[in-house]
């Protein structure tokens, strides 16, 4: 299937998302903080992003900005406890917004969809 990167610093949340989308058939690779995303997406050229927003050691909209600079310009999915953020301008440039749920259909189900989406110019991740 597709490359993804999952940034989450709850490791029980991490373990459990992580499972749930290798059953899917991903390729899935891990960072639990901003500094540690960045790092593994310049290597792993993942296709999707599934960034936490509050992370340890900087703010998850800045790891957005620098991955996106940095590392092919992945798409983005914003996975967080916390609604307001779709407010917040700096998340609109996600691909999708999840509020985390006990029910992974919603995570699950924007992967599909931006893994569906056609790649436009500019979009180009490695592969």
């Amino acid at each position: 299937m597709a490359r993804l990167l999952l940034v989450e610093d709850e490791p029980a949340q991490f373990h459990y998302y992580r499972c749930l989308l290798e059953q899917d058939g991903h390729d899935v690779r891990g960072a639990m903080c901003g500094e540690e995303a960045i790092a593994v997406a310049k290597d792993f050229c993942p296709a999707v992003v599934i960034l936490d927003l509050v992370l340890p050691d900087m703010d998850g909209t800045e790891a957005i900005s620098k991955i996106l600079t940095e590392c092919g310009r992945p798409r983005i999915i914003i996975n967080t406890n916390y609604e307001s953020f779709r407010l917040d301008f700096r998340c609109w440039g996600a691909d999708a917004f999840v509020v985390k749920s006990t029910d992974p259909s919603q995570l699950r189900s924007a992967v599909r969809q931006v893994l569906a989406q056609d790649n436009p110019p500019g979009r180009e991740y490695c592969n």
